[in-house]
């Protein structure tokens, strides 16, 4: 084993470590999960996961108590938990109007209920670490498909070899986000479809189509949006096939492969509850905005504001812009399907009817992974000041409209849109910065001169 192998193995080890020692530590303070977990920054009705204590009823006082901060009708503990208690007592999990997640979660949580709230911790815990050693392998995967390609000569070190960004660094990023923690500490539900959606990305960079195809149908069984990945994830199994006949085959395997594994997910779903009410539950919560729980997204507001004449058009009109930029981007950058899953992913955290810190903790954890663009990136000051002051006034803002009363909901709105802008801010950013690296690579000859369109 030679010294740099040796070091990495140890960066390996001491990001790992630290990571889980810290979730492991905050995990003991349960004044900083429960309240983590009811927020609506974080987590949603539709993505989160509470244990039910033995002998307390559905909507306890205790649940009730609870600040709603960071959760949403997606990705809420509590929901879970109320699913969790119909099911083990024989009444349909989805009579009552207020679980909304994939009928799998029961199957998957039922066990957990009767753990000790020790391995629930380490449970979560786990799956974030396994996001991140699949995230430090994307980035070998991608560094290593890079490494033929045109390079600027300010990329380069040494003579000849790329100055790239080491994986675990990657790893580490996504670790210790803040906001990774705390979707970590609220026992959000998105957590599952964000491993499903890295597991997707990574097997279908090594160019296996069932394993490739399956997470990614998991991760829309789970979460709807997902559904728009099957583009960049078709890119990504063709990327190294060039023939025409070899990609209408792989395409046509793909789509195949990817309608029967979701197919087969629903199947499953309608066996364990025994009806398919659960579509109508869960999908149609989020197409049809049924819970207008307040949330950091751009929907509840203003469909609260509504008219109920104009509520089908304008749910149409939000839900087609969520999936509109899936072709145009994935035409744009199909020679990097990657950045096109970076892109929707942020999209997705943007645009979706329940959004969650745990959807931007997933898009921003795929951004240093091309680091090279980050030197093209204009505006890194101020989307960092829009997040730190977003983070920082969101919870401030909605405690001045529900608890002192001395707001109203357009204070928490407004800072959402703030939230919000930043977002689009950082995704129109890194658009630019690729496509500007992309422009003074084939265009030496101009490389520091303004780019302009007339």
């Amino acid at each position: 084993m030679t010294i740099e192998t040796k070091s990495l193995r140890s960066n390996h080890d001491y990001i790992l470590g630290t990571a889980f020692a810290l979730r492991l530590l905050l995990f003991q303070f349960p004044e900083i999960t429960d309240t983590l977990s009811s927020r609506v920054e974080i987590v949603t009705p539709v993505t989160s996961f509470t244990r039910r204590m033995c002998g307390i009823p559905p909507f306890s006082h205790k649940v009730l108590e609870r600040p709603q901060t960071l959760f949403t009708p997606v990705s809420c503990s509590y929901i879970v938990t109320e699913g969790l208690y119909l099911f083990q007592n024989s009444v349909p999990p989805y009579n009552g109007g207020v679980f909304h997640q994939a009928p799998l979660f029961l199957a998957v949580f039922q066990p957990l209920t009767y753990l000790p709230d020790f391995l629930i911790y380490l449970t979560y815990i786990g799956i974030d670490l396994l996001i991140a050693y699949v995230l430090s392998g994307i980035t070998r995967i991608k560094q290593d498909f890079y490494k033929n390609l045109p390079r600027l000569d300010i990329e380069l070190v040494d003579g000849n070899r790329p100055n790239e960004i080491d994986p675990w660094v990657v790893a580490g990023l996504y670790l210790f986000n803040p906001f990774t923690i705390a979707t970590c500490l609220s026992r959000s539900t998105i957590v599952f479809t964000n491993l499903a959606i890295v597991l997707g990305t990574y097997y279908s960079l090594r160019g296996n189509k069932s394993y490739g195809c399956f997470w990614m149908a998991m991760a829309a069984y789970l979460s709807f949006y997902p559904l728009m990945l099957i583009i960049p994830t078709i890119l990504l199994l063709t990327n190294t096939n060039r023939e025409h006949s070899k990609i209408k085959n792989v395409i046509i395997q793909c789509v195949l492969l990817y309608i029967g594994w979701l197919g087969g997910l629903l199947t499953l779903s309608y066996l364990l509850v025994g009806s398919w009410k659960f579509l109508e539950v869960t999908y149609g919560v989020i197409l049809l905005l049924t819970d207008l729980t307040p949330n950091i997204g751009l929907f509840w507001y203003f469909f609260i504001e509504m008219f109920d004449q104009f509520r089908s058009f304008f749910l149409v009109v939000f839900q087609l812009h969520t999936f509109i930029f899936a072709a145009p981007v994935a035409l744009k950058f199909r020679d990097h399907p990657l950045f096109v899953i970076f892109l929707l992913c942020g999209i997705m955290a943007i645009f979706k009817s329940y959004p969650s810190i745990g959807d931007t903790s997933l898009y921003l954890a795929f951004l240093p992974i091309y680091s090279e663009i980050v030197k093209y990136m204009r505006y890194n000051f101020l989307t960092t000041n829009i997040f730190l002051y977003s983070s920082i006034l969101a919870p401030i803002f909605y405690h001045l409209w529900i608890y002192a009363g001395s707001g109203n909901a357009n204070f928490f709105y407004a800072i959402t849109l703030v939230y919000s802008i930043g977002n689009i801010i950082l995704l129109v950013d890194a658009t630019y910065a690729m496509l500007r690296r992309e422009f003074d690579i084939w265009n030496p000859q101009w490389k520091g001169c303004e780019v302009t369109q007339k």
